[in-house]
Parts: structure tokens; C-alpha cells; sequence
């Protein structure tokens, strides 16, 4: 019989703690423990989900065959590197990490170990996304809006790097192309990095993505459409959510798909408008998405997101940073 993976939590703030319960009820892993620099923080978390909390990184790192590692992004880079030079595999949470260069040398280093290496872009995993398997197919225009109210947690990033990274993420995930263009422009309100962001990105297959990505929105909105021919896609990944309006002719049947839908005629043209809205089962998204990590561990298979596929949208991230903050240098001169 195999043995159960071995795993640990380093970072117990806000989303750690949440590590630390989902792999403490899974039955694919054993939960060795956990580590924060706040030594009460982590005491008190392990306390609550029943585990051990270790009083250094690398006591915990050496009792572990992987890590979950769940830091401000500031120090991705030093623990990464102590977690992959110890020969454990890797899970991260976006962003992979604070620069290119660190971000590099971590699926660098990963390769050269023959490590596991999983970057944590969640909505990979929104039931709304895993709906449309097989329902995107050239996608010709993509526009997000992803706002959230004011947070202080995640103001150690630009909010491209906190909020609009998760919808690099899935552009690039959709299009399967390399960003040949990038517009993009920003505005520094209540933090002293970037609040609110646009981008407008061009693909090699043509398709362009309009992203907005803000935290300090009166209210949460985190949508997604997908135009394609023949039709376009609208995801709410809050709900979760997806609606897939297709267009058929009058006389055509449409693939059956699990959930509501409708026909709506398109006026004297021949054609209608297929509406349907699938049916989502709900599930904890994050369970999913570690529950797949442990997984590809245990069963030898590649993992879902790659070092590779965060490095990829780290790297598109950081460039719009950079233009849209040649826009705000333009803009601070021209008002001086």
C-alpha cells in the first residue's frame, strides 16, 4: 500500500489558515503541519484544525515529502528556493513570485529537480470554467471585469498582480497564444501600489482581451465573456455561473447540455439563438485544486498548472505593470 503524502503549510495568515483545514480533512494526504513567522498565529491555527505547528521553515520542510507555501509574495523567491533545495515538491500561490527574474529561477530550479512545481491561479477550478470544457473554441474577444471593495490584505502587490492576474491567467489558458501587444493604463486611489488597472491584450491568434481589474469597487464583480464565432460565453465566478449563447440555423438541433435552455429566433435571418445555462454542482474550490496537487504526487501525474503556465502570466503581469506605470509617470510630469 502506498503511503500518504506527507505535506505542510508554510504562511498561516488569511488564506494559509484555509490550507491548513482543507488538507487537514483529506483522506489523499497526511497534514504534518504547519509554520508562520508569527509563532501564535501559527499555534493557535494548528490548534484549531488539530495538527503540529513548527517553530522554523525548516523543521517542518524536513519532516515533509511537499509544501504548500502561502507568504506574501515578497518572499516566494527565498522560501521557494529553500523548499525545491530541500527535494520537496512545490505548491504556490499566485503569483508564482515578486519578479520575472525570481519566478524563472524557481521553474528553474524545479526542472533541474525533477519537482513537482504548482502555481495557485483558483479559478482554473471555478465550476463555471471546468462547465465550458469543450465550448470554447477561437476565441476572437475576451472581457473581464474582476472588482473587489477595499482589502488592506493583498496591498503588498499592484492589483494586477492581486486581482487581474487571475484573468491573464485564464486568457492565456482559453487562447492557447503568446501576447503579441499590450496596452495598459492605472490609477494609484487609497494604496501606494496601483488600485485599479486596464489592460488590453493582443494574441498571436488574433484574439484581443480587454481586462479590468480594481479593489476599490463599492461591490464584488468578478465576470468573464468569451466571443467566439457563432456565438459568446458569459461567466460569473461569482455565483459561480455560465451562460453559452449560440447561433444556429432555424432548421439545425443543438448538442444537448445539462441545464436550462432555450431557442430564441433571430429575427428574418434563418437563424436562432440557442440559450442555455448548465447545470453547476458547486464544490470547494480550493479542496479541488489541492486535492489535485496531492494527486499528481501521488499517482506520478503532471500537475494542472505548471511553474511554467504562472511563470507565463507573472511575466504578461509584470509588463502591463511596467507600461501602465510609464502612463501614470507621463501623467504625474504633465501635472507638475
Amino acid at each position: 500500500m502506498r503511503k500518504k503524502l506527507r505535506i505542510g503549510v508554510i504562511g498561516v495568515g488569511h488564506l494559509g489558515r484555509s490550507h491548513v483545514r482543507v488538507l487537514s480533512e483529506m483522506d489523499s494526504c497526511e497534514l504534518v503541519g504547519c509554520y508562520d513567522i508569527a509563532a501564535a498565529k501559527s499555534e493557535s491555527v494548528a490548534a484549531e484544525f488539530g495538527t503540529r505547528s513548527f517553530s522554523s521553515a525548516r523543521d517542518l520542510i524536513s519532516e515533509c515529502g511537499a509544501i504548500s507555501l502561502v507568504v506574501p509574495t515578497s518572499d516566494h523567491y527565498t522560501c521557494a528556493v529553500d523548499i525545491l533545495d530541500a527535494g520537496r515538491h512545490l505548491f504556490v500561490e499566485k503569483p508564482l513570485a515578486a519578479t520575472v527574474e525570481q519566478g524563472r529561477e524557481i521553474v528553474e530550479l524545479a526542472d533541474r529537480c525533477n519537482l513537482k512545481l504548482m502555481v495557485g491561479h483558483i479559478e482554473r477550478f471555478n465550476p463555471a470554467v471546468i462547465s465550458l470544457r469543450g465550448q470554447i473554441t477561437y476565441p476572437s474577444f475576451i472581457e473581464a471585469h474582476r472588482l473587489a471593495p477595499f482589502n488592506s490584505r493583498g496591498t503588498d502587490v499592484a492589483v494586477i498582480f492581486d486581482l487581474m492576474i487571475h484573468d491573464i491567467d485564464l486568457c492565456l489558458y482559453l487562447t492557447k497564444s503568446d501576447v503579441t501587444d499590450i496596452h495598459a493604463s492605472a490609477a494609484i486611489v487609497v494604496s501606494d501600489k496601483m488600485d485599479i488597472a486596464n489592460a488590453r491584450l493582443t494574441f498571436a491568434s488574433g484574439c484581443v482581451a480587454n481586462l479590468t481589474a480594481s479593489r476599490i469597487s463599492p461591490k464584488s464583480m468578478r465576470k468573464l465573456r468569451i466571443f467566439q464565432p457563432g456565438g459568446y460565453v458569459s461567466l460569473d465566478f461569482n455565483e459561480p455561473a455560465a451562460e453559452i449563447y449560440r447561433l444556429f440555423k432555424q432548421d439545425e438541433t443543438s448538442d444537448a447540455i445539462s441545464g436550462f435552455s432555450m431557442s430564441i429566433d433571430y429575427g428574418d435571418t434563418g437563424k436562432k439563438i440557442v440559450y442555455t445555462k448548465p447545470a453547476i454542482k458547486s464544490c470547494d474550490m480550493l479542496t479541488a485544486e489541492l486535492g489535485s496537487f496531492v494527486e499528481s504526487i501521488s499517482k506520478g501525474r503532471p500537475v494542472a498548472i505548471p511553474g511554467e503556465e504562472g511563470f507565463q502570466a507573472l511575466r504578461i503581469a509584470a509588463e502591463i505593470e511596467k507600461i501602465a506605470q510609464a502612463g501614470l509617470n507621463n501623467l504625474q510630469s504633465h501635472f507638475k
